[in-house]
């Protein structure tokens, strides 16, 4: 059975590029490390000779992701911080050691080659629209002026102008805009060329197959900034350096992907005023007619990996051409599915190798194609198969267990709960082998617009191996069970999601006898904490509870969180503190008297989505009460850490909240 430790043995694969020449994927591979307490990343070749594959290391990292071959088959770039930050290298594959290609200050976020392979545009991170070479931070000489000592000690100064100015994960923005730089790697006499500028971000740059146009995503960046995820469409006509913005709505746009005969832009789009509850669709973009179509609308599913897991890989899926029909990823009850869209509409949507896991990644070549999986007992697994062919070559990312009975990690069973109105609700439940009753831990996920599937869930293994049942369910508003399961709780938390979790449970408990029924937890992070915290302060049946980087008055967090002034449609027409009884009603603040579960309230200090002030003024509270109440603080740590944080970090957290459900489930 999987250990909690055992995140250090867990190697996990993402980012599938294939050679353009050659019988090999090229892919990243991420691994927390004991030592440095960081996830380290490498690139890694899987190749296939007389049928099977192997899996050969391409560099040491621990830095280096984002592997893309050039087209001539001549290269492998890749980003690396080798130099200490993010730049641009490329290693001959024909043999030899890796060197630098980019030199930029500020550092590269992503970069894309052109088809002739004559050289790459990179997203760099620029200052005043200024390229300048790379450099580590120094000390301004002893004799220096008193501006260089102000400017240099002042450097960390924040002065703030825009609504938008930080993001969990990433702390506040700093005076550098992400823009598009030319890089000509096989010119030593050629400089880096700024082809955008100004205040705007720009993203994601891909070229058309022929190379005669350039298209990227720009984000306008103004200090009244309606909505920061609102993305256009750009197109740079390379010969005549002239820029056009294609003529869309204001959606969330993202994964370009130009059709090979230079008529049609494929892209994911979602709206930003459904919040996130709608669904993200596939769209076509005729360049000639210059109008668009939504082609997976119909599915009533939304396009892209929404699957939840404590053990993430980075992902490069976007759409994929294939005989004038596209493919991307679909979610659907728990599970992702590659599926096929007819761009004509004439026929329904072809899913491909469809099974109880979550493809989470994919690359296509030709025939050809590789699948990034993961399903509830592998973390990550690539399976190299040919289109038309069900079977093919799956391999394993190494882990600590084998498959045996003995060791291998718990397969989920599952049921359809029915809420009083109806509802079903997607439930599972993860049990000891040994003989009950089972204490039994009642988990919810964040989001709430994400999904519980079938995908390997470290935290949840480590319960079952510590002897405890784990039950989980998608609520609505949940995404991959339609657009209307995902709309109705839109400013109505606690409601019909409160239900449908509560219904989940009691439907585990009947399907389940060894559960017991008489020594309950529940444990959430996120909306997962706030629908922790509404529970027991609207229900007394649990022994303990854990809440997670959660919600705890929606009237601060307005003002608070990274994105918190956006969530004012939800609730009306006027701002927070001028109607302020909508928030306050969704506030588990409000109910605090009605809670008495022993507690553990756990947060990280620079959790910028729902900053430490929500964790302290519930611990605040209960105290006051002289309730039951624990508070774990992680520093230097965000809202994702149980997924992206320091590994020992994530260690503790493990260690720590079994402990305390031993405590007041087990003693």
């Amino acid at each position: 059975m999987p250990k909690i430790e055992d995140i250090f043995s867990m190697p996990i694969w993402g980012q599938l590029e294939f050679d353009t020449v050659r019988p090999r994927l090229y892919f990243s591979e991420s691994q927390a490390d004991k030592r440095s307490n960081r996830t380290h990343h490498r690139i890694v070749m899987m190749e296939k000779r007389h049928g099977d594959t192997h899996v050969v290391p391409l560099t040491s990292g621990p830095h280096d992701v984002r592997p893309i071959p050039s087209p001539d088959g001549e290269w492998l770039m890749f980003l690396s911080r080798r130099s200490g930050s993010s730049q641009v290298w490329r290693l001959p594959l024909n043999g030899g050691e890796p060197s630098q290609v980019t030199f930029l200050q500020g550092g590269v976020k992503d970069f894309a080659f052109a088809p002739d392979s004559s050289g790459l545009v990179v997203v760099a991170h620029v200052t005043a629209s200024r390229l300048e070479k790379e450099q580590a931070l120094a000390e301004p000489a002893v004799d220096a002026p008193d501006e260089a000592w102000n400017t240099y000690y002042n450097r960390d100064v924040k002065h703030i102008h825009h609504a938008y100015y930080k993001l969990d994960g990433e702390g506040f923005f700093d005076q550098g805009r992400d823009q598009l730089v030319w890089v000509s790697p096989g010119d030593s006499n050629s400089e880096p060329v700024l082809l955008t500028n100004g205040e705007d971000m720009y993203s994601s740059p891909v070229f058309s197959a022929d190379g005669k146009f350039l298209f990227c995503l720009q984000r306008v960046y103004q200090p009244n900034d309606s909505h920061p995820s609102i993305t256009r469409v750009r197109r740079l006509n390379w010969s005549t350096r002239e820029w056009t913005t294609l003529a869309l709505p204001n959606w969330s746009i993202h994964d370009l992907q130009p059709s090979p005969d230079g008529q049609w832009l494929a892209f994911c789009a979602s709206k930003p005023e459904e919040h996130g509850y709608g669904l993200t669709s596939l769209y076509q973009w005729s360049i000639a007619n210059e109008t668009w179509t939504d082609l997976s609308s119909a599915t009533d599913r939304p396009v892209g990996d929404e699957s939840g897991s404590d053990v993430p890989a980075s992902s490069s899926a976007r759409p994929v051409w294939k005989n004038g029909r596209l493919l991307m990823l679909l979610s659907d009850e728990g599970k992702v599915v590659l599926t096929e869209f007819d761009t004509r509409g004439d026929d329904k949507p072809q899913r491909h190798w469809e099974g109880r896991q979550v493809v989470y990644d994919f690359a296509v070549r030709g025939d050809e194609v590789a699948l990034a999986i993961s399903d509830p007992t592998h973390p990550s697994c690539i399976a190299w198969r040919t289109f038309g062919d069900e079977d093919g070559p799956v391999t394993f990312a190494p882990t600590p267990w084998d498959d045996g009975k003995d060791s291998a990690p718990t397969n989920p069973q599952e049921i359809w709960a029915t809420e009083s109105d109806g509802s079903k609700v997607h439930t599972w439940c993860m049990q000891p082998t040994t003989p009950g009753p089972h204490p039994t831990v009642l988990e919810i996920h964040g989001g709430p617009m994400s999904m519980y599937g079938y995908r390997y869930f470290h935290e949840f293994q480590c319960l079952v191996n510590a002897g405890y049942a784990v039950v989980y369910t998608n609520p609505r508003g949940s995404q991959g069970y339609g657009k209307s399961f995902g709309d109705a709780i839109v400013g109505k938390w606690g409601d019909k999601d409160y239900r449908d979790v509560m219904a989940g449970l009691e439907s585990a408990l009947h399907a389940w006898p060894a559960l017991d029924a008489d020594r309950l937890a529940v444990a959430g992070g996120s909306y997962g904490g706030f629908m922790v915290n509404w529970i027991i302060s609207h229900d007394q049946r649990f022994k303990a509870a854990i809440t997670m980087r959660s919600v705890v008055n929606r009237f601060s967090a307005m003002g608070s969180s990274d994105m918190g002034w956006l969530r004012v449609p939800q609730y009306g027409t006027k701002p927070w503190w001028e109607e302020p009884e909508p928030y306050w009603q969704q506030s588990p603040l409000r109910y605090a008297s009605n809670i008495h579960t022993p507690l553990l309230i756990e947060h990280q200090e620079k959790d910028y989505r729902l900053p430490i002030e929500q964790a302290e003024q519930l611990f605040s509270a209960l105290k006051y009460l002289g309730r039951s109440v624990e508070m774990v603080l992680y520093p230097e740590e965000s809202h994702g850490m149980s997924r992206t944080g320091r590994p020992w970090h994530r260690v503790h957290r493990l260690l720590t909240n079994t402990a305390f459900l031993d405590r007041h489930l087990k003693e």
